[in-house]
């Protein structure tokens, strides 16, 4: 082989090579962690599209909206794909959000936008609080109780462990603890 075939060989692997890198594709990431307080649950949802076409109809939703309303529409679309497979029960009956706050940024590198939401629910009586995703390949939970007293301790999963590809994440709850019941005004979810 001479000089010249060895680095047109070499070139031709090397480009074939990136090109087989640049193929590579991430599926979406979303991670959720429920911290339970005495009269609500603070839901924290971080959420990564995948690459390809999950981010391409994201930036495609954006790119049709006004210039001024770029940021604002991003934050929308990215929350309402953070949450749409999940659902937030207590004793099967769905709970509304009492305030919802969505930060949008960019993941290390800059390749893919990424938003991270602060959703609290309401939580006035005992029960099991349950949160589904209807996509538990790509969704992984953990939980937290700040001295709420209200998850029965002995029947949870291990507090601050991370529980991948599980369909649903379920706490037994008991009542708010003392003598004033939970009362919440309830006001719109904003993005």
């Amino acid at each position: 082989m001479t000089a010249v075939t060895r680095c047109v060989v070499t070139a031709v692997a090397v480009c074939l090579a990136v090109s087989q890198a640049w193929g590579h594709t991430f599926p979406p990431q979303r991670t959720v962690v429920i911290q339970v307080e005495r009269c609500e649950a603070a839901v924290l949802v971080g959420y990564r599209p995948g690459t390809g076409e999950p981010i391409e109809a994201i930036l495609a939703r954006v790119a049709t909206q006004p210039k001024s309303q770029g940021l604002a529409t991003l934050r929308a679309v990215m929350a309402a794909f953070a949450m749409a497979p999940l659902v937030v029960t207590l004793d099967g009956h769905a709970l509304v959000p009492t305030t919802v706050r969505a930060k949008v940024g960019v993941e290390a590198g800059g390749a893919r936008p990424i938003v991270v939401l602060l959703v609290t629910y309401a939580l006035p009586s005992a029960g099991h609080l349950e949160i589904r995703s209807k996509d538990p390949r790509t969704t992984r939970f953990s939980w937290q109780d700040r001295g709420s007293q209200r998850v029965d301790l002995a029947n949870a999963p291990a507090q601050g462990e991370w529980f991948d590809s599980v369909a649903s994440f379920l706490l037994s709850l008991a009542g708010p603890p003392g003598d004033s019941p939970c009362v919440h005004s309830s006001s719109p979810p904003s993005p």
